[in-house]
């Protein structure tokens, strides 16, 4: 067990606003005041309009999926740093940080934590967390060998990742892949080949395991929303993650005029959301995001809710790796 001290003022970002650590508890013996967490300071929920952040309210799950098994943490990060310089990122940021902390508050199901200090990867730091989620990172966060050993450790160890949107494109800086190809491996997949759907665009989504406990929340086998979606390039791999949620090739346009990957072309299979075993860790990802307003679309916070908590390993759900289906018109 980690020991912990009482510091001097520190502020630390726990939710919608920013909050002082006077009279808490601080992780780390050596460095009190810059220890853990000198958490999130951009991006914060509070940044949002009133009527967004209504509407995220409204559209929270009322109930959890499942009763966590203790209290939980979730370690949130937002690092969006290309070449060295950090960007201010995604626009769906805030609303991503803002769903993620009040679901997580209003069901119980664990309290998000937000940081920008990459220190926070290191072991004495991360093993507080059940789970880590990178909403909408992009670039390359890090490149200290030692915390990318902790993060994988982690994960392998028993912890859960969940990646959202550009996750996905995260130790990439397009067209180089060779930053950490261990995390792309572990996430089950790189983004590449651009977006064959920009965010104005209606795309038709399939749920592909309809009885699946992440997919609880969808009423139909198809449904149709617009975002910005990714196309998967090696590790990805039918064989293995667990698809749950796919475009419908027949029902969205991959016409000859979509910038679509050649292998993917062929196959026209475009995963949305999937799950996979990362040693004794759990991983979920889903490729929905970028656009605000998947952010108060009530069926995909309850996926988002059911990802987290399977994370966290209080969602047992089935990881075996399934075959693409066969499109139909």
């Amino acid at each position: 067990m980690l020991r912990t001290l009482t510091t001097t003022a520190v502020p630390v970002h726990r939710g919608p606003a920013t909050l002082s650590l006077r009279g808490r508890r601080c992780l780390s013996p050596v460095r009190p005041c810059i220890a853990l967490l000198v958490l999130a300071f951009a991006q914060l929920p509070a940044q949002l309009p009133p009527e967004d952040r209504q509407k995220i309210e409204a559209a929270l799950p009322k109930t959890a999926p499942a009763r966590p098994a203790q209290p939980r943490k979730l370690l949130v990060i937002n690092l969006d740093i290309w070449k060295g310089q950090t960007r201010r990122g995604h626009a769906s940021i805030p609303h991503g940080n803002l769903a993620l902390e009040l679901m997580g508050r209003s069901t119980g199901a664990y309290e998000a934590v937000f940081s920008s200090d990459v220190s926070v990867f290191r072991p004495e730091n991360l093993r507080q967390f059940h789970a880590v989620c990178f909403n909408n990172t992009t670039g390359v966060p890090f490149t200290d060998p030692e915390l990318k050993r902790s993060l994988m450790e982690f994960i392998r160890g028993g912890g859960g990742f969940v990646g959202i949107h550009a996750a996905a494109a995260t130790f990439v800086q397009w067209p180089d892949y060779s930053f950490w190809p261990e995390f792309g491996e572990m996430l089950g997949g790189y983004e590449d080949g651009g977006h064959p759907w920009k965010p104005h665009e209606t795309i038709t989504l399939r749920v592909e395991d309809p009885k699946h406990p992440l997919n609880a929340a969808f009423a139909q086998q198809t449904f149709e929303i617009s975002d910005e979606v990714f196309q998967f390039r090696a590790p990805y791999s039918r064989e293995r993650v667990r698809v749950l949620l796919s475009i419908d090739p027949v029902k969205t346009d991959t016409g000859p005029n979509r910038r679509i990957l050649p292998q993917r072309r062929q196959d026209l299979d475009f995963p949305i959301s999937w799950i996979r075993r990362e040693g004794q860790g759990r991983v979920f990802y889903t490729a929905l995001g970028h656009n605000t307003h998947i952010f108060w679309n009530p069926p995909v916070l309850a996926h988002l809710l059911a990802g987290i908590q399977f994370a966290m390993g209080d969602l047992k759900a089935d990881t075996t790796p399934r075959p693409q289906p066969a499109s139909r018109p």
